[in-house]
């Protein structure tokens, strides 16, 4: 499969996948959430949908306890288990909608970029606070 065609099919199943899970997916596992990327095989046979759950805060991860990151993990754990039940349902919905021979078995995975990027940007604020403290320490000392 070429890449045109390849970043085509990712672009549809991405669009209908974001329409059809908020309105017929029924499963009380699966909250709102946000489809961020689809990866095709280049063989067409796969289509991992990496996801994002709304309404968590993820500006204040540094300050949350355990008991909240487990329950958060819980429910994006369910949230998952919920999408792979009803991948059979989402992938009888492509079948009416590509014009592909075979339907790409669908994976669902936590997509946890924006997490990342905002641990990475506190993990460089300290190494700036602690440079910062650390530079005016042996600014006042002349030898």
């Amino acid at each position: 499969m070429n890449e045109t065609r390849k970043a085509r099919l990712e672009a549809v199943i991405l669009e209908e996948l974001s329409m059809v899970i908020p309105r017929e997916v029924k499963d009380p596992r699966v909250p709102l959430l946000t489809i961020t990327s689809v990866k095709v095989t280049p063989d067409g046979g796969q289509a991992t949908v990496m996801i994002s759950l709304l309404g968590k805060s993820l500006l204040g991860i540094e300050e949350e306890t355990e008991a909240e990151a487990n329950a958060r993990q819980k429910e994006i754990k369910d949230c998952l288990e919920g999408l792979a039940s009803a991948s059979g349902y989402l992938r009888r919905h492509l079948a009416r909608v590509l014009t592909v021979r075979h339907i790409p078995s669908l994976i669902f995975k936590e997509d946890r970029g924006l997490e990342n990027v905002l641990r990475v940007n506190e993990l460089l604020k300290e190494i700036g606070a602690s440079d910062s403290a650390s530079g005016s320490k042996s600014g006042s000392d002349p030898t």
